[in-house]
């Protein structure tokens, strides 16, 4: 009878362990690049870098999960020290339809998707300013702009409700640690200023036809001598994916801000792929319909953005990419618009690439990167 009842207690030990696992993986970037900004007395110079500035990108993450709960520890290693990547959190699903995930998380569910191109290379002589939340912005913990790279603690829960639909709400830097205006006297992470620091966002898909979101980005601008809120300064966006033609991706987001004293603008963002067995077509433009305080003139001008690339698969994992963008110097600040052209080859392997490729940047002056690019995944 003990025999039987210790058989048993191991099984039951075995069945409780095999819905549970550890794991390990990890991601990384570098570029080796010589460049020349093209700007008078300018010499060239050799770096090595990731795609958007600072050492190469050596990063790795532990996660475990169970039926309800789990953890991430994001890690990176980039410049000789081990340090925090964007995400630690511990989560739990106390049902199906509800997780909660505290610490510094992100959650991409909604996120728009506008990277291709020179975005995967020097975006200091391409593209380096559309990217993964080109048309709808990520729901994370973080705080004001570093929100989309760099979380503070908090707390996310994402709700499944019916099928289709995704409801998200993050208490964002709940901790105060991201405020810029954080030194002011009084301000503080109270539990009345909360609700200043909520992300509220739902998506909804629609069978063979795509998917509509919208969310609300709530910032503390100014704060009371008693530590509440004065003003907020909130983020609002509304976007559209459709997926309902094979092969066939477009992304439409609009973007606004809540207070018209600090800004007026008005944003329009598209992007889009079509698939052509090897070939993948991309598109993307971006337009601010703005006011006086937002352009470099003081004119309230248009700014605009418009870019255009391929991919194309070869034979032995190689594969060539190209693209041309345009920014008009209302959307790009300054005084002259920006022209730049990229060209690059990969060799893909099973964990990893590598490749070379070309990119030219013409403004005020006419600067030129040769980026070398080394790339892994696990």
């Amino acid at each position: 009878m003990k025999k039987a009842l210790a058989i048993l207690m191991v099984l039951a030990l075995v069945a409780s362990a095999a819905t549970a696992e550890i794991t390990f993986g990890a991601w990384g970037r570098g570029l080796f690049a010589v460049s020349d900004t093209g700007a008078s007395g300018a010499k060239s110079v050799a770096e090595n870098k990731v795609s958007w500035g600072g050492a190469p990108r050596i990063g790795f993450t532990v996660a475990g999960s169970s039926d309800n709960v789990g953890f991430v520890l994001e890690m990176k290693g980039d410049d000789g020290d081990i340090t925090a990547n964007d995400q630690q959190f511990i989560w739990v699903k106390p049902m199906d339809m509800v997780k909660l995930s505290l610490g510094r998380v992100q959650d991409d569910t909604l996120r728009g998707n506008a990277a291709f191109g020179s975005w995967n290379w020097d975006r200091a002589f391409g593209d380096g300013a559309t990217g993964e939340d080109f048309t709808f912005s990520r729901l994370s913990t973080g705080s004001l702009e570093s929100a989309l790279f760099n979380n503070n603690q908090g707390l996310i829960a994402a709700l499944t409700p019916v099928e289709n639909l995704f409801v998200g709400v993050a208490v964002r830097d709940i901790n105060n640690q991201g405020n810029p205006w954080g030194n002011q006297p009084g301000a503080t992470n109270q539990t009345a200023t909360i609700m200043n620091r909520i992300q509220a966002a739902f998506g909804y898909t629609i069978a063979d036809v795509g998917q509509i979101r919208a969310q609300i980005i709530r910032n503390p601008a100014s704060w009371k001598a008693d530590g509440t809120v004065d003003k907020n300064l909130d983020t609002i966006e509304i976007a559209f994916k459709y997926t309902g033609m094979e092969n066939l991706y477009v992304d439409a987001g609009f973007r606004m801000w809540s207070d018209d004293k600090v800004t007026e603008k008005k944003q329009i963002s598209i992007y889009g792929n079509y698939k052509m067995d090897a070939l993948t077509a991309h598109a993307s433009t971006r337009i601010d319909l703005n006011g006086k305080m937002d352009t470099f003139d003081a004119s309230g001008d248009m700014g605009l953005y418009v870019g255009a690339g391929i991919d194309y698969a070869l034979d032995g994992g190689v594969a060539v990419a190209a693209d041309v963008r345009y920014t008009n110097e209302i959307m790009d600040g300054s005084k002259d618009a920006k022209t730049t052209v990229f060209a690059g080859v990969t060799k893909g392997f099973s964990n990893g690439l590598i490749g070379a490729g070309f990119e030219v940047a013409a403004k005020t002056d006419t600067g030129y990167s040769i980026p070398v690019r080394f790339e892994y995944w696990f």
